[in-house]
């Protein structure tokens, strides 16, 4: 079905002892039409209006840098109108005769704005970087070494202030997960019933930073997933086999159980031990388990889709953020598929999820599609997300 320019291919699954879901995918002619549709990917406008308003205040200084310079090398002879400016800035800047400017004064004007020159270039990088502490103190320190100029005031209060708004706090604290990938994806998994079918079941991957842990999990592997590492644990990354599934489960069980609550609930909640063993077993897909001193801590599973790797189910415990594990897992998946002759690193994730969105961005990959999957339950957008995996 056609409209509006998009394609939506529209099938149903169901399955023994389960509801039917209807899955909507959205085809878009271009990728940049898909962006457009994406409003959760760009920078919230309180930090746009804070990096052009940044931007701003660097090009006054700037100016005036290079009008103390202009005022100093070139002479009163090169014209009649540039001789009355030139006394009357030197006159409104110093309260001094044209004569008596010379190359000091141009280097007390340097000395004095450098400061206000480097504030608001940091401001602006920490800004980029995503470093909201940072960014709030280099631009108060810029709004006092403003405290001379109204203008350069008056920008300078408009930054200190767009910083502290709730969309900025929300960008920045997306971007204190994102570099070191302690938000993992939710990402949408599907399988096919038939070769030429389109992709008709979904499943999720977890955010690191979920909370508690699903009952019915072996004792003995939520235990395992529950000890303590040392304070400078040595990890390693370790594939899964059919014997690990019960890790496996704990893992995605506890990482996965904020998402009961969600509209729809996520299907990880849905899956059991069994099924996750017999799809190890069968050689369906694959799982890798990151160890902290031999205890596990995250846990990745993955599949091989023609040119491509695809995972999903990134699971990190709660107790495991802030260390870069989630990263750490998704580069393992890019090796691999690197080391098997694959051109693509694939998943999906919620739209609806912005840190997750922003981890990959980091990372390097781009919006290829988008699809609404339609359940009893909910409705749930998803984005599939690639990057090229060119050589080390």
């Amino acid at each position: 079905m056609r409209m509006g320019g998009q394609v939506f291919l529209i099938s149903e699954r169901v399955k023994k002892d389960e509801p039917f879901e209807l899955f909507i995918r959205m085809r878009y002619n271009k990728v940049s039409s898909l962006a457009q549709e994406v409003p959760h990917l760009p920078k919230p406008s309180s930090i746009k209006t804070a990096q052009i308003v940044l931007v701003l205040k660097l090009a006054l200084v700037l100016f005036m840098l290079v009008l103390a310079l202009l005022l100093l090398v070139i002479p009163d002879s090169f014209s009649s109108g540039w001789s009355s400016y030139r006394s009357k800035t030197i006159d409104t800047m110093f309260g001094l005769a044209p004569q008596e400017y010379k190359a000091g004064h141009f280097g007390i004007v340097a000395i004095n704005l450098a400061p206000s020159i480097i504030l608001i270039a940091l401001t602006l990088f920490f800004i980029h970087r995503r470093k909201r502490m940072a960014s709030i103190i280099l631009a108060l320190l810029a709004l006092w070494f403003s405290s001379n100029n109204v203008i350069q005031l008056v920008l300078s209060f408009a930054v200190v202030v767009l910083l502290f708004t709730r969309s900025s706090r929300s960008y920045f604290a997306a971007g204190a997960d994102a570099p070191g990938a302690e938000v993992p994806a939710e990402a949408e998994r599907q399988e096919e019933t038939e070769p030429t079918a389109e992709p008709e079941s979904e499943k999720e991957t977890a955010s690191e930073d979920a909370e508690g842990e699903r009952s019915g999990t072996k004792p003995e592997a939520a235990a395992a997933a529950r000890r303590k590492p040392s304070a400078d644990p040595v990890v390693e990354i370790r594939e899964a086999d059919a014997g690990d599934a019960e890790v496996v489960h704990a893992l995605m069980m506890e990482a996965f159980e904020e998402y009961r609550a969600a509209v729809p609930p996520s299907s990880a909640l849905d899956e059991t031990v069994e099924s996750v063993r017999a799809a190890l077993e069968s050689g369906s897909e694959s799982a890798a388990i990151l160890y902290e001193d031999g205890i596990p801590g995250a846990m990745v599973r993955f599949r091989y889709d023609e040119d491509a790797i695809y995972f999903f189910r990134l699971s990190v415990l709660p107790a495991r953020r802030k260390r870069g594990y989630a990263r750490q897992l998704v580069q393992w998946i890019e090796q691999r598929g690197r080391s098997k002759g694959l051109a693509i690193s694939r998943c999906r994730v919620r739209q609806s999820v912005h840190r997750n969105l922003i981890l990959y961005e980091n990372m390097g990959y781009e919006i290829k599609d988008q699809e609404l999957i339609v359940r009893p339950g909910g409705t749930v957008k998803t984005l599939t997300l690639e990057k090229n995996l060119g050589p080390y």
